[in-house]
């Protein structure tokens, strides 16, 4: 049995020390599925999981059609109000780390 294939799509920053992470989990012998990830930053351990929600196919479809992003155009017929249209600035920038090898 393989291993699944793990990418993550985006990282949503809710503080320094607090993100949701968005990932596609593929696998050959069980279908494709998202996960959302509420992770903790902790100095001496870095990112960890807190809580894992699991979506599968189909939930996705219907989660992206009660917020309107159907495809087709199709707008949802409840609004969302303007502020959820917004992003915001990152709280949390990742840094990139460089190591020389010997």
């Amino acid at each position: 049995m393989s291993r699944p294939i793990e990418t993550v799509l985006t990282a949503i920053p809710a503080s320094d020390t607090e993100r949701l992470l968005v990932v596609l989990v593929q696998s050959p012998e069980v279908s494709s599925r998202m996960e959302l990830r509420q992770q903790s930053f902790s100095t001496g351990i870095g990112w960890f999981t807190q809580s894992t929600v699991q979506l599968e196919p189909g939930q996705v479809a219907a989660l992206r059609n009660a917020l309107g992003t159907s495809a087709g155009g199709k707008q949802s017929a409840i609004r969302l109000p303007r502020e959820f249209a917004t992003i915001a600035p990152p709280s949390w920038q990742p840094r990139v780390v460089h190591a020389d090898s010997a």
